[in-house]
């Protein structure tokens, strides 16, 4: 790794941002050499946390002139390695751009800065009877610059979408230190709306997300949870279909295994009923009132026993779902503490062809001798593979990974799907990125990136060189 910064423009950073939001001592920027993906860190030569758009746009346009690499990082909870600032450089925090500047309950928009904590705009907007549905596991810690950043999903995602359906407005800088704005807080639009997909998804490669306008919409009255255990799996693909085909909207369809399940007992230290079932479908609906959710929860509860469903528990009361929610939220952890977690991956397949990713995930397990965990988005096809060392002796564990991936995602690919769903390509997928994209798309996004980033300073080294 080439040293980019020298005493001079440390200098210059602190002039821009102030002496107290530049960092340079190592055992400081520790936390700013890696995001929550196992394995991989790197140091940054310095961190700069901005306080205000104007030191964004003064940072980049140093970096772009000393070619300095800058990686842009939000609330470092990412599983792709999209901040870890792999050529060095610069590390931009965006932790102090952290302002809710307007919920606007005439429009139902929320305009934040890029460090905002979802879940802390989650709270904001139900005091006004609103409701921002993008709710990772990680909301308590990540922020909606990240989440844009990255496209963020979550476990809502199957009725109320993913964050690219929520994104009205942006303030972007560019690596020249150039400030553009697009959209607003406007629902329909047809001007510049384009600019905000491009960027959305680009994993600070594009630009610095800076100001974001989101939609909101009207808080839920009623939500009821299922609990639904299984010992059977080979029919999930049937049970969604014929879910769906109900005609009833989930809000999500998520999916925990029972090696997830014990590990997550374990970590909170609290039972979790039908711990021993081979996996656990957890189901939300939301509506009006108790009366208009009663009907669909008990055609699906039926769908469900039907189909091998070992029982089917309804939680109403919102203590209790959010008991639930802390379960579902503590997974990364407890498979770290727990099952020594070497890898959380996130591929996504059409929702037919669950069945046959899980069974072939059990199969590449078996062939590598390498315990799995899965868990995941039942209801958008999106599952969490999480391949783990657990007694394995870490050498051993290594070795068996690398083809054990290779495999994951040939296969993920051979159903129709893609090697990520909501984690981003980042660094530790690139490998694997032209399984999913041809050499024609890679050629594209290289000439789209070369526009924004002629110099190549925004977070090089992900997603393609």
């Amino acid at each position: 790794m080439n040293k980019t910064i020298d005493d001079q423009i440390v200098n210059q950073l602190e002039t821009i941002a102030g002496k107290e939001n530049v960092l340079v001592n190592e055992l400081d920027m520790e936390p700013y050499s890696h995001d929550e993906t196992p394995g991989l860190r790197s140091f940054p030569e310095a961190v700069v946390k901005p306080t205000e758009t104007e030191q964004i746009s003064q940072i980049l346009r140093l970096a772009n002139e000393k070619t300095v690499p800058a990686t842009p990082r939000g609330g470092g909870t990412g599983l792709s390695g999209g901040a870890v600032p792999l050529c060095g450089g610069l590390v931009v925090s965006l932790e102090r751009m952290n302002k809710i500047l307007d919920i606007d309950t005439n429009n139902s928009m929320a305009t934040v800065q890029a460090g905002v904590i979802n879940g802390e705009l989650q709270r904001e907007a139900e005091k006004l009877g609103l409701f921002y549905p993008v709710n990772p596991a990680s909301m308590d810690s990540c922020t909606i610059g990240g989440n844009v950043a990255e496209n963020c999903g979550g476990a809502n995602a199957v009725r109320y979408g993913t964050t690219k359906d929520y994104v009205c407005g942006l303030e972007v800088i560019l690596a020249d230190g150039q400030i553009v704005r697009a959209g607003g807080k406007l629902v329909k639009n047809a001007t510049d709306f384009s600019l905000i997909q491009l960027l959305l998804g680009s994993e600070g490669t594009l630009g610095i997300m800076n100001e974001i306008t989101l939609r909101l919409v009207p808080l839920p009255e009623a939500t009821v949870v299922l609990i639904i255990p299984f010992d059977d799996l080979s029919a999930l693909s049937e049970i969604v279909r014929e879910v769906f085909q109900t005609r009833i909207v989930l809000t999500m369809i998520e999916i925990m295994d029972r090696r997830t399940i014990k590990a997550c007992q374990e970590f909170l230290d609290r039972k979790i009923p039908f711990d021993e079932a081979r996996a656990h479908l957890l189901l939300r609906l939301d509506g009006k009132d108790r009366k208009e959710l009663e009907g669909s929860f008990q055609a699906i509860g039926e769908i469900c026993l039907n189909k091998g469903g070992l029982d089917v528990l309804v939680v109403e009361e919102i203590s209790d779902q959010r008991k639930i929610w802390e379960v579902r939220q503590s997974i990364h952890e407890a498979l770290v503490d727990k099952a020594h977690l070497l890898t959380d991956e996130d591929v996504v397949v059409p929702r037919t062809e669950i069945t046959n990713l899980l069974s072939g995930v059990q199969e590449i397990s078996k062939r590598h001798n390498l315990p799995v965990a899965n868990f995941g988005h039942l209801g958008d096809g999106n599952i969490h593979v999480n391949f783990l060392r657990e007694d394995l002796e870490e050498e051993v564990a290594r070795k068996a990974l690398t083809p054990a991936l290779n495999e994951l995602f040939r296969l993920a690919v051979s159903l129709g799907g893609k090697i990520s769903g909501e984690h981003g390509v980042g660094l530790f997928k690139k490998p694997y990125f032209p399984l999913s994209v041809d050499k024609n798309y890679i050629k594209l996004m290289r000439g789209i990136k070369k526009v924004f980033d002629p110099s190549n300073i925004l977070n090089p080294g992900k997603i393609f060189d």
